[in-house]
């Protein structure tokens, strides 16, 4: 059931992707004929308004049909005739015309894109266009981060005392306990929470450090090699030095505002992440194959988080949504950044590129994608079998 109710949230957040097109297509006049969850044979249809809304057999994606685009409605709707059959006055000098001066935006005269379709509006206008799916998961992840801390509370005073121990930590095997107060680190006194962090982040992983703790009325001297945030990782900040405690919460606010802002920072924290350790893949700091994880990976995981609790489910739905949105601005067709791409381009050139060249290139894009998601799945299922974590640590 649980994998079932993940599968479900893949779906929406494929679906508010697409809606974002739709709706800034809809907004600039272009028409969309169609607006689809899944491919392949149609499961159910309603047309509402000139849009028709499909439901399809195969659940890996989604669309939003937009008049213009890659060909669609090339003819009778989708192109109309700039001048009157009747215009006969005009035929002399329209003959007069040389090839280059017949056209318009790249198209004969008498072929001009019709102005409900997708070329015949600006740059500007197509690329906010394009830009709207990515930028609905990205703001949707902003959201679901937000009502978390809005429900839950934003710390705004942490105790240097210890709440919780992280285990297999530093903490742990130096004996720091639950309910022990941190007072001083290599003698320098700690009084707050973020004087703490602030001597952490002094240090190097491995050094050997001297914590005083207070416990009992009774003040102990504990000392240890200051482990790392994610041991046998390779990912961004795996390294940063990490003692293994987790602070007391003294107060926490439930204001709108402050949710807002810390559910922006995490989203934006995790975006980073993202964007760094793709980059780190790319220039092959990380290894590819241990650090991706799949649609089977992230269904099979979706799965095990959801039955943790709404919490956990929200935060994970967030973290994908993210990632959909990020992945999504690659400058690669078929993705929505090699749109934007090839948008500047024309903008550039100031002519546009022909439908054959972009799909020669989108077609080498789809590889590539097609070839990323089949060495995915791959570790995903070598994960499987090899009882190791789909998600990599």
């Amino acid at each position: 059931m649980t994998v079932i109710v993940a599968i479900l949230g893949l779906i929406v957040l494929i679906a508010i992707h697409e809606f974002g097109h739709m709706l800034t297509a809809k907004a600039f006049g272009v028409r969309v004929p169609e607006f689809g969850i899944g491919f392949g044979p149609a499961l159910f249809k309603k047309k509402i308004g000139s849009t028709v809304y499909s439901f399809r057999i195969i659940l890996l994606g989604g669309f939003a049909k937009i008049a213009g685009m890659g060909g669609d409605d090339g003819s009778a709707t989708g192109m109309e005739r700039t001048r009157s059959r009747d215009d006969d006055e005009g035929d002399e000098d329209d003959n007069e015309l040389d090839d280059s001066e017949r056209r318009i935006d790249g198209r004969r005269l008498d072929e001009a894109p019709a102005p409900d379709t997708y070329y015949a509006k600006p740059h500007w206008q197509r690329a906010l266009i394009i830009f709207a799916g990515p930028a609905v998961n990205i703001v949707f992840a902003v959201l679901l981060f937000s009502s978390l801390f809005a429900i839950q509370g934003v710390p705004t005073q942490l105790e240097p005392e210890v709440q919780a121990i992280v285990e297999g930590s530093t903490a742990e095997e130096i004996g720091i306990e639950e309910g022990d107060r941190l007072i001083a680190m290599d003698g320098e006194n700690i009084a707050t929470w973020e004087g703490f962090t602030d001597e952490i982040g002094s240090r190097e992983a491995g050094s050997e450090v001297a914590v005083t703790v207070e416990r009992g009325g009774e003040e102990e001297v504990l000392t240890g090699e200051l482990g790392t945030m994610m041991p046998d990782s390779d990912a961004p900040g795996a390294d940063d030095p990490q003692l293994g405690v987790a602070p007391v919460v003294g107060e926490v606010s439930h204001s709108p505002i402050l949710a807002l802002w810390e559910g922006t920072q995490r989203t934006f924290e995790f975006a980073y992440l993202q964007i760094s350790g793709l980059a780190m893949i790319i220039t092959g700091q990380m290894n590819f194959f241990d650090n991706v994880t799949g649609p089977v990976g992230i269904t099979a995981v979706g799965g095990e988080v959801m039955s943790q609790g709404v919490v956990a489910s929200i935060s994970l739905l967030a973290i994908i949504s993210l990632i959909l949105g990020v992945m999504n601005l690659l400058p690669i067709l078929p993705l929505d950044g090699g749109h934007l791409l090839f948008i500047a381009l024309e903008k550039i050139a100031r002519r546009p590129i022909s439908e054959e060249t972009m799909g020669k290139v989108a077609l080498l894009g789809l590889g590539l994608v097609l070839m990323l998601f089949v060495f995915a799945t791959y570790a995903d299922l070598s994960r499987i079998f090899g009882g190791e974590p789909l998600i990599p640590q």
